[in-house]
């Protein structure tokens, strides 16, 4: 009896294992990998390479981006929902990925909830509506007179349909009682690119990949849908300062695990990517696109992923946005 009782105190003994400080000395064991779902060139992309090469000093090993788009960032989500749960294989999570797309894709394969676990919020943006230099217009009320007086032909550029920049159009669109035509594009870069070359008439974008063509004149800005104007652009309005006070978006992109990562590799992995948001140099590229950054614990990431879950969530079945 005794004997059989030593067992099963080794077997218990033996699966609180993997979740003690013990499980995370030997961590990495190799290359710590961040799935982007999005191509390169967008927000996501470019926040994940530069905590990647932060990330790589401070751990020692090699921290690497793979970017797999495909179906509006859910060819990455299941990827990553099914790999193993050693802490070595993380995905850059969107508002789109991780709030948004459980209610407008049939049959997902993963479940947010379920499937991962948050390890921290990287930081916030604000989106920049500009349009195309030909379109004759200055303000936002310039461009809603516009598509009031020719609804269904102005057009507007997203990175792909169910993104954060498409849902903040449709918000738009409800808000000034307008018709307006989505072209979707294969991740923010041929977005912009398609706007600056007049293939479109406007798009709102994340900050950091339209704020240097807008800079240059390539595109003209006429608001930021953020709570404050960006200091980037200082002389351009808010949404609200525009007569739209429900239109305040900030699409915030944020570091998730697979679930049942062992608790104390995800508190190795919190510390070094907080300790990488601190690096002075990062602070700087963050400052130069306006980037909010926030850190912090999974815990706090998880509150926001289901405030927003349940802010989008009624947006999307108020408007009946399912995917095409």
């Amino acid at each position: 009896m005794r004997s059989r009782l030593h067992v099963v105190a080794a077997l218990a003994l033996a699966a609180l294992l993997p979740f003690t400080p013990a499980a995370a000395q030997d961590f990495p064991r190799k290359p710590v990998k961040i799935i982007v779902p999005f191509p390169p060139g967008g927000t996501p992309d470019m926040l994940s390479r530069l905590l990647a090469q932060r990330a790589t000093q401070i751990l020692g090993q090699q921290v690497i981006v793979d970017n797999r788009p495909g179906a509006g960032g859910n060819v990455a989500m299941d990827l990553v929902s099914r790999a193993p749960a050693d802490g070595h294989t993380l995905i850059m999570g969107t508002v789109s990925t991780c709030s948004v797309n459980e209610f407008i894709f049939k049959g997902l394969t993963y479940n947010v909830e379920r499937d991962f676990v948050p390890l921290m919020e990287v930081g916030r943006i604000s989106n920049l509506l500009a349009v195309h230099p030909s379109l004759p217009v200055n303000s936002v009320k310039d461009l809603v007179a516009l598509a009031k007086a020719k609804p269904g032909t102005l057009t507007y550029a997203t990175s792909g349909y169910a993104t954060t920049l498409h849902l903040t159009a449709e918000l738009f669109e409800s808000s000034a009682g307008i018709q307006i035509r989505h072209v979707p594009y294969k991740g923010s870069a041929l977005a912009v690119t398609a706007l600056v070359a007049g293939e479109v008439n406007f798009m709102f974008d994340n900050m950091p990949t339209i704020a240097q063509q807008a800079a240059a004149g390539k595109v003209r800005p006429l608001a930021v849908t953020g709570p404050k104007r960006s200091k980037l652009f200082p002389n351009v309005p808010t949404m609200q300062e525009a007569g739209y006070k429900d239109l305040v978006v900030q699409p915030w992109f944020g570091l998730l695990a697979p679930a049942k990562v062992p608790p104390a590799v995800l508190a190795k992995l919190n510390a070094v990517f907080n300790e990488a948001m601190r690096d002075p140099t990062v602070l700087k590229r963050f400052s130069e696109i306006d980037l909010q950054p926030v850190g912090g614990s999974g815990a706090d990431f998880q509150k926001l992923i289901r405030a927003e879950a349940q802010k989008w969530g009624k947006l999307v079945r108020e408007k009946n946005i399912t995917a095409e």
